[in-house]
Formats: C-alpha cells, sequence, structure tokens
C-alpha cells in the first residue's frame, strides 16, 4: 500500500501509512468513548426527557440507583466500536482532504483546513448515525414507560423489521449537519489554535504536550457548543420509537427534524429545550477530545 504524505502542526511533512493512519485514529476514538460515554449518557437522557424538566444531578442520582454503575455504560459496545471507525475516517478523511486540497492551495489556509474537515464529518456521518440510533435507543431504554428489556439485537431487529436496512440511518440529515459543520469547527479550530500556539513566545504553552491537549479540549468545547441544538433534535429522533411506546409496533409514528424541534421549543422552556444536557456535555468533551487529539499525534510522533 503506498504511503501518503501528512502534515504535522509544525507544517514539517512527514510520510505515515495509511494503516497505521487508520489504526492511529482508532485507537484515539477509543480513548475518547471510554472518558466520555458515561458523561454522554447522561447527557442523552436529558435530551429525550420530554416528560418534564429535571437537572443533571438528578438524572445522574436517578441512574445510579435504578441501575447502579452499568447503567452509565448502557449501550457502550456499538458506540466504542463506532467511535474506532469513525475517528478512523475522520483522520484519514482529513488527511486525504487536505493533500487534495494542497494542490490548489499550497500553504493550506484556515478554509481549506475547514473544507477538509467539513468532508471528514461528511464521510463519518455515515457511519455514525447507525451506531448512534443503537446507543442512543439503549441509553433511554429504561426511561419508558413500559417494562421491556432492549438489547443490541432488540433495537437493531425491530428496525430491520419494520423500517428496513435503510432504517437504521434513521437521523441521518441531522447527523451529517451536525457532523459536517461541526468537524470543520472542530478541525479548523484545532489547527488555529496550534498555529498560534508555534508563534506563542510565553514559555508556558510552548510544551509540546500541554499545546496539544489545550488545542483538542478547545476543538472538543467549540464543536459541541455550536451544533448542541442539532444534537438535541438527532438524539430526540433516535430515540422517538423507543420513548414513544411504537417500538415493536408495524406501525411507527412518523417524525422528521422540523416535527421534533418545534416539539420541543412549544414545551415549557422553550427553545433552552434544544440545550438540555449542556453543562454536563461541555464537562464529558474537554478530557475527551483532548485525549482524542493528544493520542492520535502521540502515536504518530512514536510509531
Amino acid at each position: 500500500m503506498e504511503e501518503i504524505e501528512i502534515r504535522h502542526n509544525d507544517d514539517v511533512e512527514t510520510s505515515i501509512h495509511p494503516l497505521k493512519e487508520i489504526s492511529f485514529g482508532a485507537a484515539s476514538g477509543m480513548v475518547g468513548k471510554l472518558v466520555e460515554f458515561p458523561f454522554d449518557t447522561i447527557k442523552v437522557r436529558l435530551q429525550a426527557n420530554n416528560s418534564h424538566a429535571t437537572s443533571t444531578l438528578n438524572m445522574i442520582t436517578k441512574t445510579f440507583h435504578n441501575e447502579g454503575v452499568m447503567g452509565f455504560y448502557k449501550g457502550l459496545k456499538a458506540p466504542l466500536f463506532g467511535a474506532c471507525l469513525e475517528n478512523a475516517v475522520l483522520f484519514s478523511s482529513y488527511n486525504f482532504a487536505t493533500s487534495v486540497l494542497q494542490h490548489y492551495d499550497p500553504g493550506l489556509s484556515m478554509w481549506s483546513k475547514c473544507a477538509s474537515g467539513g468532508f471528514a464529518g461528511f464521510m463519518a456521518s455515515f457511519i455514525l448515525t447507525p451506531v448512534e440510533l443503537v446507543k442512543c435507543q439503549l441509553q433511554v431504554a429504561n426511561m419508558s414507560a413500559k417494562s421491556v428489556t432492549h438489547t443490541y439485537t432488540s433495537v437493531i431487529g425491530d428496525t430491520l423489521n419494520h423500517k428496513g436496512v435503510v432504517g437504521l440511518w434513521n437521523g441521518l440529515g441531522s447527523t451529517m449537519v451536525r457532523e459536517v459543520v461541526g468537524t470543520s469547527i472542530w478541525f479548523g479550530t484545532y489547527e488555529y489554535i496550534n498555529a498560534y500556539f508555534e508563534t506563542a513566545k510565553h514559555p508556558f504553552i510552548k510544551n509540546k504536550d500541554l499545546q496539544l491537549l489545550f488545542s483538542g479540549a478547545m476543538a472538543g468545547v467549540l464543536f459541541n457548543f455550536s451544533m448542541f441544538p442539532v444534537d438535541t433534535v438527532k438524539s430526540n429522533i433516535q430515540t422517538h420509537d423507543i420513548l414513544s411506546g411504537t417500538s415493536g409496533k408495524h406501525h411507527h409514528m412518523a417524525t422528521d427534524f422540523w416535527k421534533e424541534m418545534r416539539k420541543l421549543c412549544s414545551k415549557p422552556g422553550g427553545v433552552m429545550n434544544l440545550y438540555n444536557g449542556l453543562g454536563i456535555t461541555m464537562i464529558r468533551c474537554i478530557p475527551a477530545n483532548a485525549l482524542i487529539f493528544y493520542t492520535y499525534e502521540l502515536l504518530k510522533r512514536n510509531f
């Protein structure tokens, strides 16, 4: 397999084998997912909690009381596998796009980097949608009114039986919007802060490890904050059947992006309902995204 050229943050070009690139992306995604998943479970439950208002602390307490520690890891297997695929696709697609755009923009302007990030997000959205569909439904399964045991097999089987294979991509539109726009912001922020640090004079931020961790953390903060309303709508689309009680029936209640947005905004709290779970998302995204970028760069540096 032919090696490709990728750019490090210090603008020195070095070669990396595509298989290594995919492996490094997969490993970094797995590390990030293990850190963020318990927080993500609470976030999804807050986003999908349409019956009454509740706080993050109350949701954490309720989850622990009813399900124990393992309740925070409900549905981990699919997203852990998905995170490996997602980040492998994200980093390899981003590097591919930058290598193509470099022929037209040799200096790789910030616009080119953001465009490459958008392309990476577009590619990853096709992998993310079915993974997040299963993840979100399992994360909220115990919130449904009826006491029904849901497993990977039951969630996937029910979807295939009543919506066909295409049903696994329920929520693709909102996922694609989130990933295309959000990932352009994600990579753009990371590259911008790293470029700033490279020219900065302060000795604290000359530490390469701190630089990578901080840049990754800020990339995660801006991605999640900017795209959170879209993510909330996406979570509600993907958990609609299981929470409305139509899961397992032949006649699923149809929903879409605008219908879920109107429903959320019409409830008490209005537009702020689109930000349910934002606080815990901000807490989770800082260490997770810092470690994703740091792990990726560390692996590139040493292997």
